[in-house]
């Protein structure tokens, strides 16, 4: 099973900006600062030096089988019975991410915004108008960056020049205190985010031309990182790595802090128009990997069918997985490094050596 439809390596590239940005903007900063302090800006930069392995091994089975999803050279490479299973793997792991970010979404809502408002109402919400975009397809999801990604970018230029009058270069020093060991603790904290790069493997089988994906990688992994070091950084600067640490929404709580005079004031407002609209590319974009992975696991001939009952589900698997946002920190800081280095990482290495020990590759889908 397999969607009609083709995208540019441009759009490829925003695509996983929006795969990882969205919730990392949000929360990664605050959690960096536990365990690398005033150098977590380091561990990003260690972290895409790391995922540069994964995207690697992703370039190089999409070489090897062009115009295939992750969900289909799963069962080329290992055979019938064995490859549907890794690749219902795959299926749930994408689903569970799903339900993450659905909460954290609905959490920091009800957490930050509307304390009074449930979390199902936001929940409910985002996912039914990601149901709609997932239904009508990869090229549909693609379009809706082309406007919010200019959109995105200089929101948060405006963000970090307006906030310089607040940040003081004490608050990044002294360089390395505590040695190496803190940033290494950093960049492991950094992977469940940045090992979302994966996603590519799922559609990138719809790039045109095919071996531009490559381009997309590197210039999104590149994007990613830079954004990310700056946010890092600008937090630090501005709230110091003793109170970073005590923030549970950084990106957000740097917006709160710009004001220039009585002209520039509330831009958190802002930062909640484009965050939200960036959430719901990348809960759209999940839930169409999702329910294209399922219908390529069963033989199904059409995925829309599947995605609104896997967007109930999702609701449901979010409102059952945490009771509060505190369980998501801790759950972002001791299981999810673990879980995802797995199927982030060594199954697709797994998949890349079988393949190349048994000579696999195919030419066209």
């Amino acid at each position: 099973m397999r969607e009609e439809g083709y995208i540019s390596p441009r759009q490829a590239s925003v695509l996983l900006w929006f795969a990882i940005l969205p919730t990392a903007i949000l929360f990664l900063p605050a959690l960096l600062t536990l365990r690398a302090r005033q150098d977590s800006w380091l561990a990003v930069i260690l972290a895409t030096l790391a995922v540069g392995i994964p995207a690697l091994v992703i370039y190089l089975l999409a070489l090897r089988f062009p115009h295939y999803t992750l969900f289909q050279y799963c069962e080329l490479i290992l055979g019938h019975l064995a490859g549907k299973i890794v690749a219902m793997v795959f299926v749930l792991a994408f689903f569970l991410l799903n339900a993450v970010v659905i909460r954290e979404f609905s959490e920091f809502l009800t957490t930050a915004v509307m304390p009074e408002t449930p979390f199902l109402f936001f929940a409910c919400s985002i996912v039914t108008v990601a149901v709609y975009a997932a239904r009508n397809g990869l090229e549909v999801i693609a379009r809706c960056t082309d406007f919010i990604m200019p959109l995105l970018v200089a929101f948060f230029v405006v963000i970090l020049l307006f906030a310089t009058p607040e940040m003081s270069l004490r608050n990044i020093l002294p360089f390395l205190e505590n040695g190496i060991r803190p940033v290494l603790g950093g960049s492991l904290i950094t992977w469940p985010f940045m090992g979302q790069v994966i996603i590519l493997a799922t559609y990138g089988a719809f790039v045109n031309p095919p071996r531009s994906l490559g381009w997309s990688l590197i210039s999104g992994l590149l994007g990613i990182a830079f954004f990310l070091v700056l946010v890092t950084m600008g937090v630090i600067l501005a709230f110091g790595a003793s109170e970073a640490t005590t923030l549970i929404f950084a990106g957000y709580n740097l917006a709160r802090i710009v004001s220039l005079g009585q002209f520039l004031e509330r831009i958190e407002v802002l930062f909640l128009a484009i965050w939200v609209a960036g959430v719901f590319i990348k809960i759209a974009l999940n839930l169409y990997v999702v329910a294209l992975g399922l219908a390529t696991v069963t033989g199904l001939k059409e995925y829309q069918p599947l995605v609104a009952p896997l967007g109930a589900l999702n609701v449901a698997m979010a409102a059952y997985m945490y009771r509060n946002i505190s369980e998501i920190r801790l759950d972002l800081l001791t299981v999810e490094p673990g879980w995802t280095l797995t199927w982030q990482f060594i199954l697709p290495l797994l998949l890349l050596l079988v393949a190349w020990v048994r000579g696999q590759r195919r030419t066209g889908a």
